[in-house]
């Protein structure tokens, strides 16, 4: 095991506690952030607030992501607002800081205090098993919110990255039909290849008009009031890129769009947490921080 070695898991949704409990076996591990013990295994010691921890962690574990504003940890199992800065006042020179889109700010106060940190959501392994999970979580969230069967469903994928790649196969999985609209033309042949029909992005605005599920996977302001008036009044627009669809233009409109972001940790939580679990595992080893 990781003898006398001190993680402290701080923050984050469900996935946290599962991926706490599961570390906690064979190691010793705190976690703050979190309004009460409940879903923690007794293995896991809770700690009601920051400043009951009176031991320096070796591993400073935090949420995917780390944070919503740049300053204050994402922790929204709790009522308590916790700097960042205050975790890191708590780590000595050999803390090793591990987080999910980590924000540059961080990044800098960690090398200002001569602290690694590693954004484990970089790691092309845990990308793609999220990817997965959050095409399943899309296509639970489809089925919860339109009054139609999925079989022959007209689907729009803005974008064809990870994500929209697990969509595209999950989706057709279930018989719908797909289009990508993308701006690479390297993606559009992939897409095609994989059974898509497949449009350039610049020409969304010729297959708005039959979409029935439109889900953005595009990290840019890409669906606007003009493409949303294009949709069919019964369509719905799921955004996976949150902050990229217009919401209140769809509400002014008519045309039900939703924001889903970390929908791995609401759908599957502990099949999220037991993915960043064998990431940080696969980090540990690399570093020769490997248990016997």
């Amino acid at each position: 095991m990781y003898l006398e070695k001190i993680f402290l898991m701080a923050g984050g949704d469900a996935r946290f506690i599962h991926l706490a409990n599961r570390l906690a076996e064979g190691k010793k591990i705190y976690a703050v952030g979190f309004e009460n013990p409940d879903g923690f295994s007794d293995k896991v010691r809770y700690l009601p607030c920051l400043s009951s921890l009176k031991e320096q962690p070796d591993f400073l574990i935090l949420p995917m992501p780390v944070s919503r504003d740049g300053s204050v940890l994402n922790a929204p199992l709790s009522r308590e607002k916790i700097p960042l800065s205050q975790l890191l006042d708590l780590c000595h020179r050999q803390t090793l800081v591990l987080g999910g889109k980590v924000p540059d700010v961080l990044t800098k106060a960690c090398s200002e205090r001569g602290l690694e940190v590693i954004d484990y959501l970089s790691r092309e392994e845990l990308a793609v098993k999220n990817a997965v999970l959050t095409a399943e979580g899309a296509l639970q969230l489809a089925m919860e919110e339109l009054p139609v069967a999925m079989a022959g469903l007209e689907v729009l994928l803005t974008g064809y990255g990870r994500v929209s790649r697990c969509c595209r196969k999950i989706f057709a999985g279930a018989g719908c039909r797909l289009t990508v609209a993308a701006r690479s033309f390297k993606d559009l042949a992939w897409a095609e290849a994989e059974g898509a029909t497949s449009i350039p992005l610049s020409s969304l605005e010729k297959a708005l008009p039959n979409c029935q599920l439109l889900i953005n996977t595009v990290p840019a302001p890409v669906i606007g009031r003009r493409e949303l008036e294009l949709l069919p009044p019964t369509s719905l627009v799921v955004d996976l890129a949150p902050g990229n669809v217009d919401l209140t233009a769809a509400e002014q409109i008519g045309i039900r769009a939703l924001a889903a972001p970390s929908l791995p940790g609401k759908v599957a939580p502990v099949s999220a947490a037991a993915a960043i679990a064998e990431t940080l595992d696969n980090i540990f080893m690399e570093r020769g921080l490997f248990y016997a």
